[in-house]
């Protein structure tokens, strides 16, 4: 097993490596950074487990949500994409806005001591680039229209 600095570490050279400008978390081990894909930007979190130092964990989700009444077809096709064992699993979640609906890709992985810095940052290219592969097949949420009146008025 390796400590929780070593993984961060590694988070740390990756993201430098990459020449990907992040930012860090509220909490020890916690990176975020934007990835400019297309068909569009994805937000990646890569995180080490609070709980066990030497597991990464891999979040990957899109700057938009998608229409609440595609759940049904979301969900078909994330289980369509996890029953092919692909590098992350996809995972439909609700939002705090009802008619709106997430999806991320997930992935997690303990990072055996010793583990080198090619092989990490191998694992974490193909998490990444199985993630843009399945948002790539998702088509992006065109913004609902408001049905309320607006909070600020416009002063021009």
């Amino acid at each position: 097993m390796t400590s929780e600095p070593l993984c961060a570490d590694l988070v740390e050279r990756y993201l430098c490596t990459r020449g990907s400008r992040y930012f860090r978390g509220r909490h020890d081990g916690e990176f975020f950074y934007v990835a400019n894909t297309r068909p569009r930007r994805l937000h990646v979190h890569l995180e080490i487990c609070p709980t066990h130092g030497d597991v990464l964990m891999i979040r990957v989700a899109p700057a938009c949500y998608f229409p609440a009444a595609d759940r049904p077809w979301l969900t078909h096709f994330a289980d369509t994409w996890n029953g092919q064992n692909r590098e992350v699993v996809a995972i439909v979640h609700g939002s705090s806005d009802p008619q709106r609906i997430g999806v991320v890709a997930r992935r997690s992985q303990w990072i055996r001591k010793g583990a080198s810095f090619e092989d990490f940052a191998s694992f974490v290219d193909a998490a990444i680039a199985d993630a843009i592969d399945l948002f790539g097949q998702l088509a992006p949420v065109v913004d609902l229209p408001s049905t309320e009146d607006p909070m600020l008025l416009d002063a021009g």
